[in-house]
């Protein structure tokens, strides 16, 4: 069995969808490292020897193709320090992911990450679950679908937006688009992307699933 971790409901949630008949497990670990270890030591998580893949979506820090999703091939910290996945099919792939503990929301900070980290995509999650799974013996890997692309900015305060469940804060959106109503026209190309970015998860999860199934 498949175990399918995810930071947002929202990712969850649509995942679960997408893959109902397959007979995975999916899991809403909530954002951030913080979210991850609060995860991983509870009573939900995967037992030694699991497969668990962290899936959803991803912000690219360097040009790709928005349309397919992201198999990590090596999973970087913030200082630098590098994981391999162990599931089947992930290790040895030429795309890098680097887990930061913020949101990267300008074109200019997305550059300096590329550049810093020599990362094409960037989450907040991604080295912590590496570290996790290393730890507890999990076969892992990392799937993200893009959200936005290198060259788009976000909301600046985004990462708030979602509680420590993962859950959306209707309201902080809300009040966001009051003070802003060009930001809805945004918002809506940032969920479309990010649908389409799930579905392209969903298929590489299923690829990662084939190739790894005993």
């Amino acid at each position: 069995m498949l175990h399918v971790a995810c930071p947002l409901d929202f990712e969850r949630s649509v995942l679960a969808r997408l893959g109902k008949a397959r007979g995975w497990t999916y899991h809403c670990t909530g954002p951030g490292r913080a979210g991850i270890e609060r995860w991983a030591s509870g009573p939900d998580a995967p037992p030694a020897g699991a497969r668990v893949v962290l899936a959803g979506v991803a912000g690219a820090i360097a040009p790709l193709d928005a349309a397919r999703a992201v198999v990590a091939g090596t999973v970087i910290g913030p200082s630098n320090e590098e994981w391999d996945p162990t599931l089947p099919g992930a290790a040895g792939g030429p795309l890098r992911i680097v887990g930061l503990d913020h949101v990267l929301a300008s074109v200019e900070s997305k550059d300096r990450a590329a550049r810093t980290h020599r990362a094409d995509v960037v989450d907040m999650e991604s080295a912590a679950f590496a570290r996790e799974a290393q730890a507890r013996g999990w076969q892992w890997a990392v799937v993200r679908g893009i959200s936005d692309t290198v060259d788009e900015t976000l909301p600046k305060d985004i990462g708030s937006w979602v509680d420590e469940r993962g859950r959306l804060r209707i309201w902080r959106v809300v009040r966001a688009i009051v003070a802003n109503p060009m930001l809805l026209r945004r918002l809506h190309r940032l969920r479309a992307r990010s649908l389409a970015g799930l579905a392209a998860a969903d298929a590489a999860l299923a690829s990662l699933d084939a190739g790894s199934a005993p």
